[in-house]
């Protein structure tokens, strides 16, 4: 194996993939990052183990992929920025907090008109006797799964996603969007459910009892073990996830514990587009 090829373990049929032989705290070569690129398309979310990363290398990673994203939440949300970098959310969770970011299934700020493409974090302060895992699933493998008649129900559907839900509704105002409920990876052509718990109020199309059946069932179908998986953070361990095509859902088992880590997220570039 040469210096700059990395090794590729998949976490699970659907989704997930643990990346080793590389260093995270220096550049990628053209071949690393070209590699890295293939298997966060591939897998959905990437895991890295042991990596010391500074807020500069962090930034760094994301920067590869694209123009970092400034989070739209405010003063009401349970992470803040890092400072002196706006666009890196600290993740601090300890005796004192009254939530945590990410205790439902959700793809990170959906709300927006063009959510980010994909979000880094790194956790530093883990609970002692483990505790605060995150829950991954693809929202390719959820829409495979549909029958033909129900996807051709959801198809041409589109549906609200308002910050308010899953934020301090008291705190700010949030931004609203409206998005197809099934949308194609830019990338990979790929169709899949891009509606999510968090933020997904309701399809537009729909009168509200039916939008609240339909919505329900979708919730509750993402929330199969099927299309999932369970990471496990050690110290300085790394997950990268394409925000386009999965769904994640951080467990808060380890009160009063702490676990405190950092986040930075890429934008997208368009739409969520069918």
């Amino acid at each position: 194996m040469s210096s700059d090829q990395i090794t590729i373990t998949p976490s699970s049929p659907h989704i997930g993939a643990e990346i080793g032989n590389i260093d995270l705290t220096k550049p990628l070569s053209d071949r690393q990052l070209a590699d890295l690129r293939a298997a966060f398309l591939k897998y959905g979310v990437i895991f890295f183990r042991e990596q010391d990363l500074s807020f500069a290398d962090q930034m760094r990673l994301a920067e590869y992929f694209g123009h970092v994203h400034i989070h739209v939440g405010g003063a009401g949300t349970a992470s803040k920025p890092a400072e002196g970098y706006p666009a890196i959310r600290l993740q601090h969770f300890d005796a004192k907090s009254k939530r945590i970011s990410g205790e439902v299934w959700h793809s990170d700020q959906s709300c927006s008109e063009i959510p980010p493409d994909g979000s880094i974090l790194i956790q530093k302060i883990l609970p002692p006797d483990g505790g605060g895992d995150t829950l991954f699933a693809s929202a390719y493998a959820a829409y495979d799964a549909l029958s033909e008649p129900m996807k051709a129900l959801l198809e041409p559907l589109s549906a609200e996603h308002d910050g308010a839900k899953l934020f301090d509704r008291s705190a700010t105002v949030y931004p609203t969007a409206i998005h197809p409920v099934v949308t194609r990876h830019r990338e990979t052509g790929r169709k899949l459910l891009f509606v999510n718990a968090g933020f997904t109020t309701r399809i537009v199309d729909l009168p509200r009892d039916e939008s609240d059946a339909v919505l329900k069932y979708l919730f509750d179908h993402i929330a199969k073990p099927h299309w999932q998986m369970r990471f496990r953070w050690r110290e300085n361990s790394v997950a990268f996830w394409d925000n386009r095509c999965t769904q994640h859902f951080a467990i808060w088992d380890y009160w009063p514990n702490v676990r405190s880590g950092y986040r930075v997220q890429f934008e997208g570039v368009s739409r969520p587009a069918r």
